[in-house]
Order: C-alpha cells, then sequence, then structure tokens
C-alpha cells in the first residue's frame, strides 16, 4: 500500500504530527522520554516542514521532517542546502515501494518549494549497513557527527542530480 503525503500546514496537522511523535518517540530515539520529544518538537517546529504520511483512513503512518540552510548552515526559508532531519514511518508499512514513492515526493515537494536547492543532506546510524549501502548509491557521505542514537554519517548530493536518480526509470516503483 502506498501512503498519502501532504504538508503539515495547519494546527490540526501539527496536533496530529504530536501525538505520532508521542506515540511513536521510540522509533526516533530508544529512550526519548515524554519531556525529550515535547522539547525537540518546541525547538524544531519554528522552522521545520513537515510532510505527513497517511494510510488510506487519513490516520498518520509517518512523517518527514526537513528545513532549508544558507551555504554556512544559518536557517534560511530560501537557502540553498535542505537537511532532512528525520523520517519516520510505521513499521508495518515499511517497503521500498513505499520508500521510493515518498523519497520522490519529499524531492518534488522541495524543487516545487525552493528553486534556489543546491545540496540534499540527510544522516544515517554508522551502525546500520542497510541504510549506508542504499545512501551511498546517491550520496556521498561528507562527514560525522553525533545524533541521537550514536554516531551518524552524513550524507550529501548535489539536488539535481539527486532528482535524476529519483525519476530514473531504473528507480521507478
Amino acid at each position: 500500500m502506498l501512503g498519502k503525503f501532504r504538508m503539515c500546514t495547519s494546527d490540526a496537522d501539527h496536533a496530529k504530527f504530536t501525538l505520532y511523535f508521542i506515540r511513536h518517540r521510540r522509533e526516533f530515539h530508544p529512550f526519548f522520554t515524554l519531556y525529550d520529544t515535547l522539547s525537540h518538537i518546541f525547538v524544531t517546529l519554528p522552522h521545520a516542514r513537515i510532510i505527513l504520511v497517511e494510510d488510506l483512513n487519513d490516520d498518520v503512518i509517518g512523517w518527514g521532517h526537513y528545513q532549508y540552510y544558507s551555504a554556512d548552515y544559518q536557517d534560511d526559508p530560501q537557502g540553498e542546502v535542505v537537511l532532512v532531519n528525520s523520517v519516520i514511518l510505521d513499521q508495518k508499512f515499511r517497503s521500498s515501494r513505499l520508500f521510493i514513492h515518498g523519497f520522490r515526493h519529499l524531492a518534488n515537494q522541495i524543487a516545487e518549494e525552493n528553486p534556489s536547492i543546491r545540496l540534499f543532506q540527510f544522516s544515517a546510524r554508522e551502525d546500520h549497513p542497510y541504510l549506508n549501502r542504499l545512501y551511498s548509491k546517491f550520496a556521498q557521505p561528507i562527514g560525522k557527527r553525533e545524533g541521537y542514537n550514536g554516531t551518524e554519517n552524513i550524507y550529501s548530493t548535489e539536488f539535481e542530480r539527486l532528482l535524476f536518480y529519483l525519476n530514473h526509470p531504473n528507480t521507478r516503483n
């Protein structure tokens, strides 16, 4: 089943996102408390762009959270760097098909919102070989950082290259 994707724009959407995050905070970090979750939401929400992933009954089954930055990594709504901070999806809905469909939707949403984008960046836990192998198909590791779940590899790719990859016939599902 493919999910439906839509921007989180209203207070009701933000409430759905918050409730889903609270219920699934262990997917974000295994030791996240309610306080940690609410603190994280309050800090990131003012600058966040959130895409809700819903099932056919309009129930939230995941989200994608990203933010725009200038070349020197200052918060900038029209910045040339987009950083995907997190993507969470219910375990029972995870599939290669939904991954590609969602990734394509995210990239197209970004292209539509911000024509200034040059770089697309995201991270993956260092100890997750599957994700690192997958991400290295279309992005290069540019560094490491300590994340909520331990050491993460930071990946970066030219945005145009990512769009080409996602729209290539061999990537279609």
